[in-house]
């Protein structure tokens, strides 16, 4: 991939769509046990990188300490910001 990143809008589009194009022929191309073990990969991926940046987000606010606003509560799934409410904000998942 060249290190440009003065790519248009309609540039990033075509880019974007090569991606989906390469990734459906390749997803149609895996077995059904392919497909599922990527899956599980992927969904592992995902939960690590979730609590990567919860403990980020955990350190981030132990070190702001008594300076930092009233702290916000995090969402135990993905870390973000929970907001209001019984689910979190940014990923739908249900707070405790």
């Amino acid at each position: 991939m060249e290190n440009n990143l003065d790519y248009t809008p309609e540039e990033i589009q075509k880019m974007i769509e090569k991606a989906q194009a390469e990734l459906q022929a390749k997803l149609d191309a895996m077995t059904p046990e392919e497909r599922r073990q990527a899956e599980l990969k992927a969904k592992q991926a995902i939960e690590e990188d979730a609590a990567h940046m919860q403990s980020i987000l955990y350190d981030a606010n132990r070190i702001a300490g008594e300076n930092a606003p009233e702290k916000e509560k995090l969402c135990p799934n993905c870390g973000a910001p929970a907001g209001e409410g019984n689910f979190c904000a940014y990923c739908g998942s249900q707070l405790k």
